[in-house]
């Protein structure tokens, strides 16, 4: 899939932003401080309806503006059909549109799919357990947008769970939730089981490639959720923990407190590899969780690359833009580099188009005789 058209109004800086990108590489390069991560932001934000940094959601819009839009024209390569979607948003409340009609959060998710690297990825491997927890629910609901209607359901009864616990609420009113987090909870894990057996061998030849040379990594997904035993059994498990979970006033047991197992050679990744190596290990996940939604989908998604290569060193930055010169789909990148240096680097400047970034403003850069047109 690819953005063919955008346009963004009053999101942070971007005052009045019309978008024009390529189908396959583009570059937008200008300063820090210009707009250019808040580009891929709206991008984001239109395709997982959240931030794509930790940042609360009235903080996207401009100061001093009543009203947001991000409007993006996205062509689908394996229906061969164009979407306009669109985003509004004002302070405490949100419009989606699709083809110039309202649409629910159901109906909008899936027409517009990203994989976003951040600087702030680059710990995914050595964060806390939360930071691995989102980046498997984002990458299941890429590939399996009725993934969220499950997780939603999963959120609000634990969030009543840990009401009624905190309250001392009766045992008829708990199994009633009990019920409900048996249920979604089963789901949850089983669909995080089934993405990782199927991600973590391409994670592991993504992490040989760019960390070359280094010792193999193996990845597991660690959940106290045993399948087998199915809902009788989760219920089970939420009564044994019942006195548990009343005196912590807060669930103990379910898919919200699982994690990755990350392990390299023979040891812990989190206590054997280099800071160099978690880098990697972020890097080959991110990658991997592309192939897998590429396959899963029939279609690339939309790769968003916000200045990762910055914080590698030479020979991983190499190996990474190695990688990336491989992708079949549209990229989006920023850099503080100048255009001759990104071409240098990405090797294929018949395909990348430019564009300069500067207070919050954007244009093709027109002086580049080798960029498509």
């Amino acid at each position: 899939m690819r953005v063919v058209a955008g346009r963004i109004a009053h999101f942070r800086n971007l005052d009045e932003v019309r978008l024009q990108p390529s189908g396959h590489f583009n570059a937008f390069l200008g300063p820090n401080g210009q707009g250019k991560t808040n580009l891929l932001e709206a991008l984001f934000f239109v395709s997982a309806l959240r931030p794509l940094r930790a940042v609360p959601r009235r903080a996207l819009l401009q100061h001093g503006a009543e009203e947001s839009r991000i409007q993006l024209d996205v062509h689908r390569q394996r229906t061969g059909l164009t979407h306009r979607l669109e985003l509004r948003f004002r302070k405490g409340s949100r419009r989606l549109l699709k083809d110039e009609g309202t649409v629910n959060t159901a109906d909008f998710l899936g027409h517009f799919v990203t994989v976003a690297f951040t600087p702030d990825d680059l710990d995914l491997s050595k964060g806390p357990p939360e930071q691995r927890r989102r980046f498997l629910d984002r990458a299941v609901l890429n590939a399996a947008p009725s993934y969220l209607e499950h997780a939603l359901r999963y959120q609000k009864a634990m969030k009543e769970r840990n009401r009624l616990l905190a309250d001392q609420g009766s045992e008829s009113a708990l199994r009633a939730y009990d019920e409900v987090l048996a249920r979604e909870g089963l789901e949850l894990a089983q669909r995080r089981w089934r993405f990782v057996e199927d991600w973590a061998p391409e994670m592991a030849g993504a992490f040989a490639r760019i960390a070359a040379p280094a010792p193999p990594v193996q990845v597991c997904l660690q959940t106290e959720v045993e399948f087998e035993a199915g809902v009788d059994g989760y219920l089970e498990k939420l009564q044994e923990s019942r006195a548990r979970d009343r005196a912590r006033r807060k669930t103990s047991f379910g898919p919200h407190r699982d994690d990755l197992a990350l392990v390299l050679g023979d040891a812990p990744a989190r206590e054997r590899a280099s800071q160099g190596q978690h880098r990697a290990m972020a890097l080959a996940m991110k990658l991997a969780e592309l192939k897998h939604t590429s396959h899963r989908l029939g279609e690339a998604p939309v790769l968003l690359l916000d200045d990762m290569s910055s914080e590698l060193d030479e020979a991983r930055q190499q190996n990474l833009f190695a990688a990336i010169r491989e992708v079949d789909g549209q990229v989006m990148l920023t850099s503080t580099s100048d255009p001759a240096s990104v071409a240098r680097t990405l090797g294929t400047a018949s395909e990348l188009r430019v564009h300069a970034v500067r207070d919050g403003a954007i244009s093709i850069e027109e002086d580049q005789g080798s960029l498509s047109p």
